[in-house]
């Protein structure tokens, strides 16, 4: 179940909640094919199907999506091209926090759908930069990227820097 994140709530007001429609969308099309089922993003997104048929009446008015009543829901070109970036945003981030902070796959999952949203184009191109910098093949793999392993074994942690001190 890659790149679902289950909402908080089902309110489709604010711009973070369509996201995870459209990424939802994007990722069910994918392993389901597409049209994509009502009841699939309801069951997927952990909410109601009422929920989901308001959520995908509004994307309709906005044109994100196509959807014949109990028919299935299918991106427009301009849906399409917003769920996918946010698609890569939360594969990018998750990679990010499991590939080179050794975060666990729950934490890195949940944090991923939550950093989303919320950072700029400019900050998601240098994580990009940073992280195929890191991940990539060549001499980065064992340096940079063994040391902050190596420091995270020890158990020592800039406590202050976290905790704001």
């Amino acid at each position: 179940m890659a790149n679902i994140c289950k909402k908080a709530t089902s309110r489709i007001g604010d711009s973070s909640s369509v996201e995870d429609y459209l990424e939802a969308i994007i990722v069910l099309g994918r392993e389901m094919g597409e049209p994509v089922r009502v009841t699939d993003l309801s069951e997927r997104l952990g909410v109601s199907m009422p929920s989901v048929s308001v959520a995908v009446r509004k994307m309709a008015d906005a044109g994100l999506v196509v959807h014949e009543r109990y028919g299935g829901v299918e991106l427009t070109p301009m849906g399409r091209e917003r769920g996918a970036a946010v698609a890569a945003r939360h594969d990018l981030l998750h990679r990010f926090l499991t590939e080179i902070l050794g975060v666990n796959e729950k934490t890195a999952q949940e944090d991923a759908c939550r950093l989303e949203h919320d950072l700029s184009e400019e900050a998601v191109e240098h994580l990009a930069r940073f992280v195929e910098f890191l991940g990539g093949e060549g001499s980065t793999r064992g340096g940079f990227k063994r040391r902050f392993e190596e420091y995270l074994a020890q158990g020592k942690h800039h406590a202050d820097l976290v905790r704001g001190g």
